[in-house]
């Protein structure tokens, strides 16, 4: 079982707009960061992405770092952008105005809606 977190946007009024966010680690966010970030609409923080990885390569080339620490920098920030992309992407849905409304647990993403909708009294009217 998975659990999401469910997100109720703000244009309420002129049709609901509901987004799930999956708990735990963020494969997509890991293999494909800032691509990751620009298909979610997450444009600010790809372009942060992208300015702290060009500052990580560029550190690594001025202390004249070896390839294998610069590689291990670089998974290590990999790393922690899909351990904390899921909570990114919270973030950003709260700062464009989506409210938490619930929380899910199913087998799949198609089923986390289906229980969100059946269960969340928010999503019915």
């Amino acid at each position: 079982m998975r659990v999401y977190t469910v997100h109720l946007g703000p244009a309420a009024a002129l049709g609901r707009e509901v987004a799930l966010v999956k708990e735990g680690f963020s494969w997509p966010a890991y293999l494909f960061t800032i691509l990751w970030a620009l298909v979610k609409g997450m444009w600010v923080t790809a372009i942060l992405l992208f300015l702290v990885q060009a500052c990580l390569s560029g550190a690594a080339m001025s202390f004249r770092a070896a390839p294998q620490a610069s590689a291990l920098a670089s998974l290590a920030l990999l790393f922690l952008i899909g351990a904390f992309g899921n909570d990114l992407r919270r973030f950003e849905l709260s700062r464009r105005g989506f409210r938490e409304i619930g929380v899910v647990a199913a087998g799949s993403l198609g089923a986390a809606e289906q229980r969100a909708f059946e269960r969340l009294p928010e999503l019915r009217a």
